[in-house]
């Protein structure tokens, strides 16, 4: 990135950035394309021809279907002509028309006749010519479709969805991405900033994405949430009633009305919906809050925004005059015009206010705000202590869904429009959701302080990383039998074996039971009806059921691809029928026939290299501490050539007497024993030591 003291985000993105991730998508497009063999002119050809193939199966089936309607046209003809020369003859028949009915009627039956040996023959045999013809073009197109298609399987078999990730990464290496959010980063999050995660029922994580932003932590995190509401429900009937009237003249007549009566009811209701935010934790301004909202100001013509600061400079001003009355600390800064579109007016540290705020990240955030070439003021700000929380409008439609499937095509040009498409804008909504905060050199320049992480924790995984995983499964995984509406999945911890976690996950949701009100409407016969206005009752019911997971690494693609092998199949198959998902490196299954054991633990770590790996790493710890030893020995040994080295010089003093006293307690003597060791000893203890100490940072 650019220096400290003159970056602005904005222009970083638009001069650097933005061009960068193109290029390296490009780039990292071409790699494979080279990679998987595909020839890009053959594949280009292809395409042309069967570009060429669908048009011409598109005009044959133009064709077919005009001449089909030209046959619907004929028969409508034909039933018309039969049905007037029914008529006509039956006229003439009954002795209600004249000769020239049974003339029109035999002409109109003549012309039935011949249209049907029309739609027999010629019409016939045309339509199944065109027809034939229609299913040669599509089958020939389909041919060289699928011919495109088996010239790009080399390639469509290459895309991760790890892609982006490593996209991201090489176009900004001031970040760090996880694989997954571990209990570890949660636990710096939590105790060293006071993040808290969110227990509420209502609330559920479908997406996690933690990382760094030179140094430090953020976390991106999608969430399924549930609020109540209320929701109106009408109803009506109508009524009749009859009145007597009596016209000047003195008759008497009777008159009959009706009249609708509606009525309507409001009951609770629960609406769902996604919301994506930011989590950002900084130590610059530890004790300062303030909340902003978006405005939109991008929108703004240059005119209205004048008018928008001025009309904000007397509110300011007025705002200081109260806190001064009232003794409050509030105290406007010199930019008005930041302090108006900003709009930070609830802070509660002034004196950190400043320091965050320094005149260069007004700039830089007003360049956000008014500026069209991200997304504008759409973003809310809230900072409670060191913790920063955006949550913009862009980022709720943002596709957080790495799937490659969207890259595969049977057209390369079409397949690397995609791929950079996608990319660019997947790095362009999640840049301008940190822009705001890299916008304040404050945080930039704030280096974390050192954390001590504890040393055991109760539970291998996060809860959020389980929600995640719970959520890729079908609703009706989990979801109460009577459940009748979305579900929020909760998860906590239930156990730990090994390296696979027992989940509790509870399921809630409401069940819909069908009511009826009756309201009490007053209508113009002067009565009170009793209008029924049906209603549903949500009633909350839940579930609590137990899932299984574990960290199996690799990628998504290497994981369906073990999931085809039979032997973990029969696996997940003695746990559960709803088979297994896959999710930042975690693997997940139900627990729907029994609880998980250290044995499972043990055949799951086994089929997917688990313990190969953890023996590979014994196996480069034995050698470390076998080249350790040998450094020791070489040490050892050097100090015995040259005496000088191993021992200080002698000199005439006597020794002094050992005083009297207590034996030397068991570490001293331990220690003097070690002392006395040979070389060759010492380099073996050393080597058992250092074997020892790797193998337990390996459990």
């Amino acid at each position: 990135m650019d220096q400290l003291a003159d970056f602005e985000p904005l222009e970083y993105y638009e001069k650097h950035l933005k061009d960068a991730m193109e290029r390296n998508a490009e780039e990292y497009f071409d790699a494979l394309v080279k990679r998987s063999g595909v020839d890009p002119e053959q594949n280009r050809a292809t395409v042309a021809r069967y570009n060429k193939e669908s048009a011409e199966a598109e005009e044959a089936g133009k064709k077919l279907g005009s001449f089909k309607a030209l046959k619907v046209v004929l028969i409508v003809l034909t039933v018309i002509a039969f049905l007037a020369a029914v008529i006509l003859i039956f006229s003439y028949a009954s002795g209600e028309g004249y000769w020239l009915y049974l003339f029109l009627g035999i002409l109109l039956a003549l012309l039935g006749i011949g249209l049907i040996v029309l739609l027999c023959t010629v019409i016939k045999k045309k339509l199944k010519e065109r027809e034939e013809r229609h299913k040669k073009e599509v089958d020939e197109a389909n041919a060289v479709l699928q011919e495109a298609y088996g010239e790009m399987a080399p390639l469509n078999a290459l895309f991760t969805r790890g892609m982006t990730r490593e996209l991201i990464l090489k176009t900004m290496p001031d970040l760090t991405l996880d694989e997954q959010l571990d209990v570890k980063r949660l636990d710096l999050l939590c105790r060293k900033y006071g993040y808290e995660p969110d227990r509420d029922p209502n609330v559920s994580t479908v997406f996690l994405l933690s990382g760094t932003a030179e140094g430090s932590p953020f976390l991106f995190e999608r969430r399924f949430r549930r609020t109540m509401g209320s929701k109106t429900y009408s109803g009506s009937i109508t009524i009749h009633w009859t009145t007597t009237e009596t016209d000047s003249k003195g008759n008497t007549r009777t008159v009959h009305h009706s009249q609708t009566l509606t009525a309507t009811v409001t009951k609770p209701a629960p609406y769902y919906g996604f919301e994506t935010r930011l989590i950002y934790a900084n130590e610059g301004a530890p004790a300062l809050t303030f909340s902003r909202r978006p405005a939109h100001t991008e929108r703004l013509s240059e005119k209205e925004r004048e008018k928008a600061v001025k009309k904000g400079a007397k509110e300011l001003a007025e705002r200081t005059e109260d806190a001064i009355s009232e003794g409050k600390r509030f105290t406007e800064l010199a930019n008005t015009e930041f302090e108006v579109f900003f709009g930070a007016l609830d802070r509660n540290n002034e004196v950190e206010y400043r320091l965050m705020f320094t005149p260069l990240a007004q700039q830089n955030m007003l360049d956000l705000l008014t500026s069209d070439k991200g997304y504008g003021d759409d973003f809310s700000f809230v900072k409670a202590g060191m913790i920063n929380v955006i949550c913009s409008e862009h980022a709720q439609n943002w596709l957080t869904d790495t799937d490659p499937a969207r890259y595969k095509s049977y057209d390369l040009q079409a397949a690397k429009a995609s791929f950079v498409s996608f990319n660019a804008g997947y790095f362009k909504s999640m840049y301008f959701d940190l822009a705001p905060v890299l916008a304040v050199p404050l945080y930039r320049m704030q280096k974390p302080a050192e954390f001590l992480y504890r040393d055991v924790y109760s539970q291998n995984y996060t809860d959020g990383e389980a929600e995640v995983l719970a959520n890729r499964f079908s609703p009706s995984v989990f979801a109460h039998e009577r459940t009748r509406t979305q579900t929020i999945l909760k998860a906590a911890p239930a156990g730990r074996r090994g390296g696979t976690d027992s989940v509790s996950v509870t399921a809630y949701s409401f069940d819909a039971i069908d009511r009826v009100d009756y309201v009490s409407v007053f209508g113009g016969d002067g009565r009170y009806h009793s209008v029924p206005v049906p209603w549903v009752e949500y009633v909350p019911v839940e579930r609590t059921s137990e899932m299984a997971l574990k960290r199996v690494g690799g990628s998504h693609e290497e994981f369906e691809r073990r999931r085809s092998d039979g032997a973990l199949s029969d696996l997940i198959a003695r746990f559960s029928a709803c088979g297994s998902t896959f999710a930042d490196g975690l693997m997940a299954f139900p627990l729907m026939k029994g609880a998980i054991d250290e044995d499972a633990d043990r055949k799951l770590s086994s089929l997917f290299g688990l313990e190969g790996a953890a023996a590979g790493a014994a196996v480069f710890a034995g050698i470390a501490a076998a080249e350790a030893a040998a450094d020791l020995l070489d040490a050892e040994e050097a100090k015995e050539r040259d005496p000088s080295q191993a021992a200080p010089e002698e000199t005439d003093a006597p020794p002094e007497a050992a005083p009297e006293g207590p034996e030397a307690p068991p570490e001293e003597t331990a220690e003097a024993e070690e002392t006395a060791q040979t070389p060759s000893e010492k380099a073996a203890k050393a080597a058992e030591t250092i074997t020892e100490k790797s193998n337990q940072e390996e459990k």
